[in-house]
């Protein structure tokens, strides 16, 4: 059976409607979704509308990761105090929600100035969540943090080479990677991951995915503007 795994996304939609036009065509028995499919690019809005409708239109299973900007992005909706994902990232993606919103939080930010991270300031970030549609927020809220398809692991972040199997990970670990992933991780398994922007360039300028070990592969590639995925078991590339 054929997985093809998906890397990070960021808001580029042109990429993400061309690779997908390609996995489609190919009928896939399986597609995972690596994470971070917001933020740095325009249309996070709209990519995420675009997976909802390629999962719901699929004929095969399709399984979407956690990443670590969505991540971010929950914390501040269960605690609108905590802003390390505004105060790290610019705010494309609440802007590709509501202009209105992106407006008034951001003059907010501004108005507290040094206060976010002095005192426990907060921040009406309920007035971006209140402008997703309900079911964006139940994708985001249901988003898995790994997914084990027979000697092969999908994961945003990486593993903790000294934590064992992929079950016995942290989340911030699965999330955010460690240092020592993957040039320690000497499993059984392959893990195929996204996140750190480690790549290799060909010959024409392309960039493709990093083997580490050969037990370890990075796909993603989307600051080049290019959207990598790879299928198993072949490791057939295909780009968008």
């Amino acid at each position: 059976m054929s997985l093809i795994v998906i890397g990070d996304i960021h808001g580029n939609l042109p990429a993400l409607d061309d690779l997908l036009s390609k996995i489609e065509s190919a009928s896939p028995e399986e597609v995972v979704f690596l994470g971070d499919y917001i933020d740095r690019g325009p249309d996070s809005r709209a990519c995420v509308d675009r997976i909802l409708d390629f999962r719901d239109q699929a004929e095969f299973q399709v399984t979407c990761l956690m990443g670590n900007h969505e991540d971010w992005m929950l914390r501040s909706f269960h605690d609108p105090t905590k802003h390390s994902w505004l105060v790290g990232m610019e705010a494309e993606t609440i802007s590709s929600y509501s202009t209105r919103a992106d407006d008034l939080i951001r003059s907010e930010l501004e108005r507290a100035g040094l206060k976010l991270f002095t005192e426990k300031v907060e921040i009406p970030y309920q007035l971006f969540f209140d402008a997703m549609p309900e079911g964006h927020l139940d994708f985001f809220l249901n988003l898995k943090l790994y997914h084990r398809r027979h000697d092969v692991i999908c994961v945003h972040g990486g593993l903790d080479p000294e934590k064992g199997p992929v079950e016995k990970q942290t989340r911030e670990a699965l999330l955010w990677g460690v240092d020592s992933f993957p040039q320690d991780y000497t499993g059984n398994d392959l893990v195929v991951y996204g996140h750190r922007n480690d790549f290799v360039v060909d010959s024409d300028g392309t960039p493709q995915p990093r083997v580490t070990n050969s037990r370890a592969v990075c796909i993603d590639t989307i600051s080049q503007g290019i959207l990598t995925a790879m299928r198993f078991p072949d490791r057939l590339v295909i780009q968008g």
